[in-house]
């Protein structure tokens, strides 16, 4: 993100605070309602409801490090596709149109600020505005990619075509020429059907290039098996044959150490001092060494390897035992009927019951994680795939190749009708749908003062009334109302779970 949009900074909204009228008298019934007001009022807070795209001014630093009240933050259009926050930078691409002149803005943020207009070039007078008017922006669509790198690929792509459709109008519609300065202005300006051809074009080029990587790691893949069949080979009979009992001389580690130790003193007689005999004995030392480096890196990769193997039996001793592939189903199955009655409780059921079920989950989570890990460690000790069988492999073949592109992508529009300016050129597996900019607001049912302050009394009233029939039946002086009876099912429906009728309106 830029470096100013990052250093935004807003202020943190507080939590509310829990109702708390232990320290009022509950006679002093003014003092309580006064209290449950100020807590409704509390959580009743309104907020944003308009959707901010470009970046206030007010928002930023002011020169000098003045102190300035922070604001809170505006509902942008992160909030609507992404509520969690769990997107990574460059996995979400926001276009926005300017509804003037239909020109384009690629952007990584969900807000506009002034740097953005550096993407609009100059192709004439009043052909690029000198700052963001927040009226005339707005958003044109949201695409989500399922990794970051693909989202950076694609807004780079965007970039370069958007640029050539704007700078190379003469060679794609050359008509344009003959036309006034003033109309060829609007038809540069106007992006919005390209937008969509870009878009189309830089998925169908993604969708290629991502079988292009799949078949390089798949072909990587085969050369890394190949490479360590071949290594670990060598490796271990390098190894068997320095312990066999009938090694010979070039395979015994002593052997070798007790001629380098000879060599390194032949190397200092006087006799041997003549250029012939010193270079034919550094050729033989040299020789030895490499030889017994050798064996020594054998043996030592060996005996590493054959302990990782150890550590990874040991942990695939459950996965190896008999039925443990139908015991993880089972466990799971278990799992998701105990979760069924936990969300569908009776009222024949004790709490008892419902916190050993509680307890149930919890066991069999821990019986599932020891499950999965001991068959996660029987993969790895089948395919040799661990950090010491892959440490004998070149570096070439130890660096991991991206990963490649996926077709999960997500477009979301403002008007879906702007789709079919490529129509027939999507990838069949985008998924199109509408962005639910006004999904906010139509779940909220506006009040005028009036209404608002009635609903406030209202909902006071009914609290305040509930807490007093609580203390009364606490201190004794009312009984409690009993629980509701539920109608024991029979039968066969005793067994099925209950099904909420979906066209029923719930109680705000």
């Amino acid at each position: 993100m830029p470096r100013n949009l990052s250093r935004l900074k807003f202020r943190a909204p507080r939590p509310p605070k829990p109702l708390n009228v232990s320290r009022i008298p509950l006679h002093n019934r003014l003092a309580v309602a006064r209290e449950v007001r100020n807590h409704v009022l509390q959580l009743s807070k309104p907020a944003a409801l308009g959707l901010q795209v470009v970046v206030n001014p007010s928002w930023k630093d002011l020169p000098g490090k003045k102190t300035k009240k922070l604001a809170f933050k505006p509902h942008t259009l992160r909030d609507v596709v992404d509520p969690e926050a769990k997107a990574k930078h460059g996995q979400i691409i926001y276009i926005f149109r300017n509804s003037r002149t239909n020109q384009v803005i690629y952007s990584l943020a969900e807000l506009l600020d002034n740097h953005h207009l550096e993407q609009l070039p100059f192709i004439g007078k009043h052909s690029k505005p000198p700052v963001l008017r927040p009226d005339e922006w707005t958003p044109h669509c949201v695409i989500t990619f399922p990794s970051a790198e693909q989202g950076l690929h694609a807004f780079r792509k965007l970039r370069e075509f958007r640029k050539l459709h704007e700078l190379s109008w003469d060679k794609t519609n050359p008509e344009w020429i003959n036309i006034s300065p003033q109309e060829r202005i609007k038809k540069i300006q106007d992006q919005v059907a390209n937008t969509s051809a870009d878009l189309a074009e830089v998925l169908r080029m993604q969708e290629e290039q991502g079988e292009w990587m799949q078949k390089n790691i798949e072909e990587q893949q085969e050369r890394v098996v190949e490479c360590m069949d071949e290594k670990w080979l060598a490796i271990d009979a390098l190894a068997n044959a320095s312990v066999a009992k009938d090694k010979k001389d070039g395979d015994n580690t002593k052997w070798l150490q007790q001629q380098i130790k000879s060599l390194d003193f032949q190397l200092g007689l006087k006799t041997n001092q003549n250029e012939a005999d010193q270079k034919r004995l550094k050729v033989a030392k040299h020789s030895h060494e490499v030889r017994l480096s050798k064996i020594l890196y054998a043996q030592r990769k060996a005996e590493q390897f054959k302990k990782m193997q150890a550590k990874l039996e040991a942990e695939a001793e459950l996965a190896n035992e008999a039925g443990a592939s139908a015991k993880l189903e089972r466990l799971k199955e278990d799992i998701r009927l105990l979760q069924q009655e936990l969300a569908n409780p009776t009222s024949e059921r004790t709490k008892d019951e419902i916190a050993s079920d509680v307890n149930t989950i919890k066991d069999y989570n821990d019986e599932i994680d020891r499950l999965e890990k001991a068959f996660a460690a029987k993969r790895k000790a089948e395919a040799r795939d661990h950090s010491i069988a892959r440490s004998v492999l070149p570096r070439q073949l130890k660096k991991q190749l991206p990963q490649p592109f996926s077709m999960k992508v997500e477009l979301l529009w403002v008007d879906p009708l702007d789709a079919e300016y490529a129509a027939g050129n999507w990838p069949a597996a985008i998924y199109h749908d509408v962005l639910p900019l006004k999904a906010t607001r139509d779940s909220v049912h506006y009040l005028n003062a009036a209404e608002y302050e009635d609903a406030v009394n209202d909902e006071v009233h009914g609290m305040v009334k509930t807490l007093e029939r609580q203390a009364l039946q606490d201190a004794g002086i009312e009984p409690y109302e009993p629980e509701p009876q539920v109608e024991e099912k029979t039968g066969v429906w005793k067994y099925l779970p209950e099904i909420k009728n979906p066209f029923k309106r719930a109680d705000a």
